[in-house]
């Protein structure tokens, strides 16, 4: 079978690419390994509920996604929400005003006077962070000199570290800041600074459904290698039934986890093939709480656990107040999160031994609510995490993959993990193939 392009992987980046393609009369088709296209985009329902299975944020910072959504339609699908950070300290919700988040924390109890001076010297990362967005993350890498513990500890108070910055990196990311990046901390910043939160109406997978729904897409379809030849590109993949299949094609978008795209493009250079493997793809678990009753007093939209609240617990979405419709009149719907760290120590339990675990977490910071629990379903994802020092060597990436001409890189892996950085990625990826001589005949559609 021949195809003007392959892409290789279904999730919000090969997504990105291939509608990106299509629109400009492209003949694409997206080979994904798992049993539906939207990688961490997936959407169950069940008795009135509507459940986000992986990601849950959609901030209005991710312009080029809501730009993409709108261009397929999609306008009138996207609803605002409530976006009421809260995070515990001894035991007590305090809510800050997400649209405002500065003058917040200066009216919290959650800090000290104390700590509320000393978020001076935290102003200079709001400036920073402007630097860490997709287009300008390698600029960031001037800042991806040590971990986020590393530099928090040596600057800010005790106090800060735990309900700030730790908080914060565990909170959004789900990792510790013993590991991650303090780029990692701006990135977060960049993304969630000045912004409001919406959703899709009916559910992260509807976005990605849409996406798809012009585009051929082979499901089960578990790609093994991609290399370029003298007049295209061979892609060798293995379908649901174990049959194997050889194509080709003029091009091919690669955007799967750094790791898998080092395997399975054997022509990629020595270099790009380290950078790539430094690229941990971790593993996590969530789980999705509907209960009979919502929580009383509880206005959170986002509830951050810092590490002295519990070990392993880091965030809660409260989905009823992310959107309307998400859960029936008066009940409630909760998304729990752990720690990346504590999902790889026991991601060989079975998942009634990890619902326990998590609803045990979960009645430690919100007791009483287990008592209404109508269902508890684990899901189990991957996400990707950088190493320090990933963000100087971006820059050198990126160039050496703008030199591609048939295999183009998309993914998490070009910048910190999100879905508008993949979004991003994928598009920059279908572009540079709109723009050289191979598919010339479509670069001015």
């Amino acid at each position: 079978m021949t195809d003007d392009v392959v892409v290789v992987g279904g999730g919000p980046s090969g997504l990105a690419a291939a509608h990106r393609l299509s629109r400009a009369g492209v003949a694409v088709r997206v080979l994904e390994a798992a049993d539906r296209v939207g990688g961490k985009m997936r959407t169950s329902r069940r008795d009135g509920f509507v459940v986000d299975q992986g990601a849950f944020f959609v901030p209005t910072t991710y312009r080029t996604l809501l730009a993409t959504a709108a261009d397929i339609g999609m306008a009138d699908e996207i609803v605002p929400g409530g976006f009421i950070l809260g995070i515990v300290r001894d035991g007590v919700i305090h809510d800050l005003d997400g649209d405002h988040l500065v003058p917040s924390l200066l009216r919290t109890r959650l800090l000290s006077t104390r700590a509320k001076v000393e978020l001076v010297k935290v102003l200079p990362e709001l400036i920073r962070a402007r630097r860490a967005g997709y287009e300008r993350m390698p600029e960031a890498g001037r800042y991806d000199t040590e971990t986020l513990s590393a530099w928090s500890r040596s600057r800010l108070s005790s106090e800060l570290q735990e309900y700030l910055a730790e908080t914060v990196m565990r909170g959004i990311a789900a990792t510790s800041g013993d590991t991650a990046s303090r780029a990692d901390f701006l990135a977060i910043v960049a993304l969630f600074g000045g912004a409001k939160l919406v959703s899709f109406r009916d559910g992260m997978n509807s976005y990605a459904d849409r996406l798809a729904r012009d585009v051929k897409t082979e499901v089960g379809a578990e790609v093994t290698s991609v290399e370029a030849d003298g007049s295209g590109v061979t892609v060798t993949w293995t379908d649901q039934g174990g049959l194997e299949h050889v194509d080709h094609a003029a091009a091919c978008v690669v955007a799967t986890p750094g790791q898998t795209t080092a395997r399975i493009v054997p022509g990629l250079d020595a270099w790009r093939r380290s950078f790539l493997d430094r690229v941990r793809n971790g593993k996590l678990f969530l789980l999705n709480v509907g209960l009979s009753r919502r929580p009383r007093d509880v206005k959170s939209t986002y509830l951050l656990v810092p590490r002295a609240s519990h070990p392993f617990l880091t965030g809660i979405m409260f989905d009823h107040h992310k959107a309307p419709g998400r859960a029936p009149a008066d009940k409630g719907l909760l998304t729990v999160a752990v720690l990346d760290s504590w999902s790889a120590e026991h991601w060989d339990d079975d998942d009634d031994q990890i619902r326990q675990a998590m609803l045990g977490g979960l009645e430690q910071i919100l007791p009483g609510t287990t008592d209404h629990v109508e269902f508890a379903d684990v899901r189990r994802w991957r996400e990707e995490y950088t190493t320090v020092g990933f963000y100087r060597d971006l820059a050198r990436f990126r160039q050496l993959c703008g030199q591609d001409r048939r295999i183009q890189l998309a993914g998490d892996s070009q910048a910190f993990q999100n879905l508008e950085s993949a979004t991003i990625s994928g598009q920059r990826a279908a572009e540079r193939l709109l723009s050289s001589h191979i598919l010339s005949q479509y670069a001015a559609s």
